[in-house]
């Protein structure tokens, strides 16, 4: 079936602000019939989150979970390991610099385990979700300037029963635990 009358072509677009992590664009379309539209688009680069597994001294998997203040929400939040993909950086990459960056740890596999668009409403990035195994301490990280972050373990069933509540309210982490539920032909 013929979806064309559904498209709406570029004529032009405006960046209206830069806000360092993204922009914000006025985008002109057109669209069949010659109707015609402004809409506004968030312009940002893709984004990685990290699924780090590990044993803890029981042998149990557990999660390295980091907790950190959130200004958009001004509260602390439990996620996974997460950050932007620089220019000219594949998300694989991205992916092991921020997991040594926010956490301290290299992985000895890394597997892309998801990728979706956040909101394709008005946002054109993607994020790409790695789960990362056989963790290596390197003995220090490499936080960002404003970056203030804490680890700890959190058991696999734990973070089963309380993500989307509490301070595991992030849809980051959330889209990543089903992209990790579906890896393990859970979901």
């Amino acid at each position: 079936m013929d979806k064309d009358h559904l498209l709406w072509e570029t004529d032009s677009q405006k960046t209206e602000m830069d806000c360092r992590i993204f922009k914000v664009k006025s985008i002109w379309r057109t669209a069949a019939e010659n109707r015609k539209g402004k809409f506004t688009l968030i312009d940002s680069p893709d984004w990685v989150t990290i699924l780090p597994i590990v044993k803890n001294s029981r042998g149990k998997d557990c999660f390295l979970i980091v907790q950190q203040f959130r200004h958009g929400c001004a509260s602390l939040t439990k996620e996974f390991p997460a950050g932007l993909i620089d220019s000219g950086e594949s998300p694989l990459d991205a992916a092991r610099r921020e997991l040594e960056e926010e956490t301290g740890y290299r992985a000895g596999k890394m597997t892309q385990i998801g990728t979706i668009n956040p909101n394709p409403a008005f946002m054109n990035n993607h994020s790409h979700t790695f789960l990362a195994e056989e963790l290596v301490p390197l003995g220090q990280r490499n936080l960002d300037e404003h970056e203030m972050i804490d680890m700890e373990l959190v058991p696999v069933e734990e973070l089963a029963a309380e993500i989307g509540t509490g301070p595991y309210n992030s849809a980051i982490t959330l889209q990543a635990w089903f992209w990790y539920l579906r890896h393990r032909g859970k979901a």
